[in-house]
């Protein structure tokens, strides 16, 4: 049984009218959108500012009421669990936010951070091995004594690793990584991914982890989900995607990420052209028609399907068959 069913997922803001009046604007945030998460498994969430990445994460929380569609947690739907069932879904399922500096209390000591997440759940915080606070510690990497320290004494990878700890002290089925590294040094960067690998391994949880870094995504992910304009673009295994990508917006996204080394390439033609449209006024056709070089007259008329091209392998475009 998955961990994470997704069906069909719509989730619309209005925004405008009000006291002031104005025409009610619709964002179409995420917009019709469906997946699967296994066990074990790293789905990665790519794409720019404004595709709806964050907003997914937050609905497959149940954090957000979905507009239309299903979010099914272990065979369960989120959005219609009794009171008991929600009580332990939200032990199964956390998040890390993208901020460490903005996350953590900062009235209150690492143990009282971690603590609260066990008085919260009914967990107990001795194990048969010892205490629990000091043992989530270690996992991440700090030290024991670090309990009886405050937020601003740490490091900003350091303050990610507490962040971490919290989500695990609930014994998650389902972490949500919403941007966990962008905030952090490169070097540090590194020491988180590759923290968040090993625990998974030991652990056995899934990872839905959003980022608009591609070398992050490719780093950390099992499969990868490229979204533009609250649409899936484009969904296969990582390695197949980084290496034969189809969809036009993918090719410019893995076209444009920087080089470690000096070229003779013209950066102009690297970076995707135009800005994207606003959520509430996308554009007829393909999402990606408006900066897109390889569009035709349909693609400006008629929306192409999601469809599967290859194994694990799904596209939304119109041209696909000419370089499937």
């Amino acid at each position: 049984m998955p961990v994470l069913e997704v069906r069909n997922l719509v989730k619309h803001f209005t925004s405008g009218g009000g006291l002031l009046g104005g025409a009610k604007r619709v964002v179409r945030a995420v917009d019709d959108v469906s997946f699967t998460l296994s066990g074990n498994e790293t789905l990665g969430v790519v794409g720019e500012s404004g595709s709806g990445k964050s907003t997914l994460g937050f609905l497959a929380l149940g954090l957000l009421s979905p507009t239309a569609g299903e979010i099914r947690f272990l065979g369960r739907p989120v959005n219609d669990l009794g009171d008991r069932e929600n009580r332990e879904f939200r032990r199964k399922a956390q998040i890390v936010f993208q901020n460490p500096f903005a996350s953590l209390n900062p009235r209150m000591t690492v143990r009282d951070i971690l603590d609260r997440v066990l008085k919260v759940h009914g967990l107990p915080s001795v194990s048969e091995d010892g205490e629990v606070v000091p043992s989530l510690l270690r996992e991440v990497g700090l030290r024991p004594e670090h309990a009886g320290r405050y937020p601003h004494e740490f490091s900003g990878g350091q303050r990610q690793r507490i962040a971490i700890a919290r989500a695990l002290a609930s014994g998650p089925e389902l972490i949500v990584l919403d941007e966990p590294t962008s905030a952090l040094d490169v070097s540090v960067q590194a020491q988180v991914l590759n923290l968040l690998q090993d625990l998974q391994r030991a652990r056995g949880h899934s990872y839905l982890f959003i980022s608009h870094n591609l070398a992050v995504i490719r780093h950390v992910s099992h499969r990868v989900v490229v979204m533009y304009l609250g649409k899936f673009m484009e969904m296969a295994p990582k390695e197949r995607l980084y290496s034969a990508p189809l969809h036009p917006y993918t090719r410019a996204l893995l076209a444009s990420v920087p080089k470690p080394f000096v070229t003779d390439e013209n950066i102009e033609d690297k970076v995707i052209a135009g800005d994207i449209p606003s959520p509430s006024a996308p554009p007829a056709g393909c999402r990606f028609n408006t900066r897109c070089p390889l569009r035709t007259p349909l693609c400006e008329e008629e929306e192409p399907e999601w469809k599967e091209v290859g194994k694990e392998h799904f596209v939304r475009c119109h041209r696909v068959d000419e370089w499937v």
